[in-house]
């Protein structure tokens, strides 16, 4: 019998309610297959109503550990017939409640963060708790599409989001091509600053992938010393369109003196420039709005001058009437003398 997919234990499931994306249910399916047999320990941040650690606990049948963490003290009164499923209740991006996790638990090979999705929560949790994978364990997070939105500390070009957090460890992945003495940490300095958290040099040497799927980051974790380009390798003996290095084969990787880019002002940029990028932002905006008052300023004073233009045509009418008045009454007087005249003639 084939093992079944997680949209098949989705299908059939009766118990408590779990509320996914189609598109998860499949990537985790490619992801999970190759543990799906092993004893495995899960962490999953944000549960709501617990039905996905039912589920999770029948895909992993071998599981060690199955692990929901969540704020709301109603899941405090979730309950499993599963033994290895267990529930915390706190905020999992606050260390009290990482003690509580690790007692249950001191390493995972999964971790899943469908948490409260605020950036601050996602970054934190990242620090807390991707130190406690495995090596060649994965840490997920789910609905970074809330990255995007302001209730969430996020924006399209905020310096400060989700999901700019988890494109700086793309940079840090290729740490040994930058062509500046910098630690790894510093592509990540503004967003330690603005959240207030930290992660090392250490930790941050073990990342090892960073894999984006449509409102999904998978980072995958693995030694050291297994992240780095390390050896050349090459084979074969014919050159005849390029000509080769045979002496390079089985040369370790190092960074060539040719490419120091501590001239680069965009490789040496100060660590502040994201919040000076956002503060021209700002700029910009305060400009926009003050350009726009302007053209309101105009617009009413163009309304002004349309009222005064009225007036003054209807004081220019008001003149010309009384103006014309006196020489209306002029010739009514001159037509009643001339008839008064001629009256006097005929007697």
């Amino acid at each position: 019998m084939s093992k079944l997919t997680l949209y098949d234990l989705y299908d059939r499931h009766t118990g408590k309610i779990s509320d996914k994306w189609s598109l998860y249910l499949a990537e985790y399916d490619r992801l999970f297959a190759p543990m799906a047999e092993k004893q495995v320990r899960l962490l999953e941040i944000g549960i709501q109503n617990g039905g996905s650690l039912e589920i999770w606990s029948q895909y992993f049948r071998n599981a060690i550990a199955i692990i929901g963490c969540d704020i709301n003290p109603d899941c405090e009164g979730l309950s499993y017939e599963d033994p290895k499923i267990h529930v915390v209740v706190g905020d999992a991006s606050a260390t009290a409640t990482q003690e509580k996790v690790l007692k249950l638990a001191a390493q995972y090979d999964i971790i899943i963060d469908d948490g409260s999705h605020l950036s601050s929560d996602i970054a934190k949790s990242f620090a807390l708790y991707f130190p406690h994978i495995v090596d060649g364990g994965i840490f997920i997070a789910e609905d970074l599409h809330c990255s995007y939105w302001e209730r969430f500390e996020g924006g399209l070009y905020s310096p400060y989001s989700s999901i700019a957090f988890f494109k700086c460890l793309a940079d840090v992945i290729n740490h040994e091509h930058w062509g500046v003495s910098k630690p790894r940490g510093e592509v990540l300095r503004s967003i330690f600053s603005e959240y207030d958290f930290e992660i090392s040099e250490e930790v941050l040497s073990c990342v090892h992938s960073i894999e984006f799927i449509n409102s999904m980051c998978v980072v995958r974790k693995a030694p050291a010393n297994e992240n780095g380009l390390d050896r050349r390798v090459i084979a074969g003996t014919e050159d005849s369109i390029i000509p080769s290095n045979p002496e390079w084969n089985d040369l370790s990787y190092h960074l060539d003196p040719i490419f120091d880019e501590t001239k680069n002002v965009w490789s040496d940029s100060p660590s502040s420039l994201p919040k000076k990028l956002t503060e021209l932002v700002e700029l910009l905006r305060h400009k926009d709005n003050a350009l726009i008052d302007t053209k309101d300023r105009a617009a009413r004073l163009e309304q002004q001058n349309d009222q005064l233009r009225r007036e003054l045509e209807a004081l220019h009418d008001s003149i010309s009437w009384r103006v014309t008045a006196i020489l209306r009454f002029a010739v009514r007087l001159g037509r009643q003398m001339l008839n008064l005249v001629k009256g006097g003639a005929g007697a």
